[in-house]
């Protein structure tokens, strides 16, 4: 089964690149956590199920998106 949710790090120009996958959005954003502490910046978790995305800007918060 593929995990329902990818994690992508925002580059500065926009693009979005892959960090990985989690099964539920408690470790997507556990993981980002993580990937924080080497790479900081805004994270996107998206939703292989539904097609939402939550951004996790590089502060820590979260915003809804579509």
């Amino acid at each position: 089964m593929i995990p329902p949710f990818d994690i992508f790090l925002v580059r500065d120009d926009g693009q979005l690149v892959r960090k990985g996958t989690a099964e539920t959005l408690d470790v997507a954003r556990l993981r980002i956590k993580v990937l924080m502490t080497s790479e900081p910046g805004d994270y996107v978790i998206y939703s292989q199920q539904t097609s939402h995305h939550l951004l996790v800007e590089a502060d820590g918060s979260v915003k809804g998106g579509t």
